[in-house]
């Protein structure tokens, strides 16, 4: 399996792609409906370029972060403060299961 770098490029790649096929469908699918307003048009194609830009600055940025030493290291802590929360919550469950399983007859 690659390491993170390389999963999270693969998940910039995928979603990048996956904007230039809508980008495509939504440009066919325009054409397939007919001729409408210039403004209109200029309009929908601007607002299929936001989405794709926003996806893509989206993903690359988050692509960019887990490169980052100071963000893996972030990111190792909030899952060690996450795992160590998830531990002392079941010790807890598990004290109170057993306190009532030794109170019952």
């Amino acid at each position: 399996m690659a390491g993170s770098t390389e999963a999270w490029d693969e998940v910039g790649e995928r979603f990048a792609a996956l904007g230039r096929i809508y980008a495509e469908r939504y440009r066919k699918r325009g054409e397939e409906l007919g001729p409408t307003s210039e403004e209109d048009r200029r309009a929908l194609d601007e607002a299929a370029k936001t989405v794709t830009r926003h996806l893509d600055q989206a993903f690359t940025s988050l692509g960019e972060t887990v490169r980052d030493p100071e963000a893996k290291q972030g990111l190792k802590d909030a899952a060690k403060a996450l795992g160590d929360a998830l531990s002392v919550t079941f010790d807890e469950v598990g004290d109170e299961i057993r306190k009532r399983v030794r109170k019952e007859p």
